[in-house]
């Protein structure tokens, strides 16, 4: 907003009337003024900024701007992004009106807000000032608010094999939305989105299909393999488990014919594996495609921090498209219409990314980011409250557990419920429910040994 309305104000200057404000907004303006904003931050830099900023390697640009990064080893510069960074100070206002704007368009944690700041700008003490604004957002409150856990299984093979984008991939069908026709206005339908996931570089695709059937499905998968190729394994929820907390899904699913989608795909070597639990989604992975763009810019691995010569973070636009974003290429280079040199540019940006993901993702995968500690294993017979994603924490089901499955390290992670569905009116009686669930959606209210123990106080 500050850099549209002081393109405006120069848009007034250059046709010397006010009627520059009705002047439509370029590029280059817009560009003027952020250049502007840029050089009044920098004002407040201190006078001897070469030696207070030495360790960033700092140097002036022909336009007179400070940046850094001068020392960044070559290796690293092969994509798109920026060679260097822009200096900004911390306390100026247009640095933290900037951080509160990244901030705002996906309300994400502190590293992933100060890797995309640090795609372009380079901020002292940034990681303080992006704590700041979060800590004073209303709507972070909200999201962040804890369930049972289970120490993480050991990691699968085939997320730490060099393989191409969705080589290995996770799919997922969310939704629905109300969407109108293109022809009939008053007519409205129902629309599911698909979500592709790549499991090694943490890649995305996302698009939409009308009906919730194998058909709609299949197509859409179609067009997935038609841009993407066909995958090695794919990985899905079970027919009857995919989405089941939605009911708007559960009258479509049971429509799903599981051998004809299983099928599908098999001549080229594509392998479907079904997950146990329902509801767990770190075991899979027009808007709909900004949104997908949106989740390819994420960092993943290791992010740059406070180390210039880290160069920029890693995502998975880093593979499919060459650089961060989708924004035009502000990297350097070769314009030669030589298809050696532009091969060799595109090989080197490939083994760019996959030096980077082994330098940045690869540690990640040996420590466990979360559930690292030993919890009691759930056992038949505890009484289970069942947190729903789509249901408010007041109305989440409560259930028993009746069995249990171990993984190879001895540990319970995946469990089997019973529970009665509530109608209105007298109950009648009714059989149970029983459905599986993962043991990071459960609280356990009263485990079997209590129950044991308070019935041996009764005998």
């Amino acid at each position: 907003m500050l850099i549209a309305v002081t393109a405006r104000i120069f848009n007034i200057v250059k046709v010397k009337s006010f009627k520059g404000v009705l002047k439509k907004l370029e590029p280059r303006s817009l560009q003027e003024a952020e250049r502007f904003w840029i050089m009044q931050a920098q004002k407040s830099l201190p006078e001897n900024w070469e030696k207070c900023f030495q360790r960033l390697g700092t140097f002036q640009a022909e336009d007179g701007t400070i940046m850094v990064g001068q020392r960044m080893e070559r290796w690293l510069k092969h994509n798109g992004n920026q060679d260097s960074f822009i200096l900004l100070p911390g306390k100026h206002p247009f640095t933290v009106l900037y951080i509160s704007y990244l901030h705002r368009l996906d309300h994400a944690g502190v590293d992933v807000t100060l890797c995309k700041l640090q795609s372009k700008f380079w901020v002292p003490s940034a990681r303080k000032i992006i704590r700041l604004i979060k800590r004073g957002c209303i709507l972070c409150r909200k999201l962040d608010a804890k369930v049972e856990g289970q120490r993480m299984d050991q990691i699968s093979d085939e997320r730490m094999s060099h393989c191409p984008a969705f080589y290995h991939t996770a799919v997922d069908i969310f939704g629905h939305f109300q969407i109108k026709d293109n022809v009939k206005k008053r007519t409205t339908g129902k629309a599911f989105g698909v979500i592709f996931n790549c499991i090694v570089t943490r890649a995305v695709y996302i698009d939409v299909v009308d009906g919730y059937d194998t058909y709609s499905f299949l197509k859409c998968f179609r067009r997935f393999t038609a841009v993407h190729g066909y995958p090695d394994t794919v990985h899905s929820d079970l027919g009857s488990q995919l989405v089941s907390a939605s009911k708007e899904l559960k009258s479509d699913i049971n429509n799903w014919n599981i051998h004809e989608i299983t099928e599908f795909g098999a001549k080229e070597g594509l392998k479907w594996k079904f997950n146990r639990s329902a509801d767990a989604a770190w075991q899979n992975g027009t808007t709909f495609f900004e949104i997908a763009n949106l989740m390819n810019e994420r960092p993943i691995g290791i992010k740059p921090g406070m180390d210039v010569e880290l160069g920029t973070y890693l995502c998975p636009n880093d593979l499919l498209l060459g650089r961060a974003s989708n924004k035009v290429l502000s990297g350097s280079w070769s314009t030669s219409g030589d298809t050696k040199k532009r091969l060799n540019f595109i090989q080197n940006v490939v083994d760019t990314f996959w030096r980077k993901w082994q330098r940045d993702y690869f540690p990640t995968l040996i420590v466990r980011q979360k559930w690292h500690t030993d919890k009691r294993n759930v056992q038949p017979g505890d009484i289970v409250l069942i947190k729903d994603t789509n249901v408010v924490r007041g109305k989440w089901k409560m259930g028993q557990v009746v069995d249990t499955e171990t993984s190879r390290d001895n540990k319970v992670r995946d469990v089997s419920i019973r529970y009665k569905i509530q109608r209105p009116g007298k109950y009648k009686g009714q059989s149970d429910t029983v459905i599986k669930r993962s043991v990071h959606k459960l609280e356990v209210l009263l485990p079997v040994e209590e129950q044991l123990k308070e019935a041996g106080v009764y005998y």
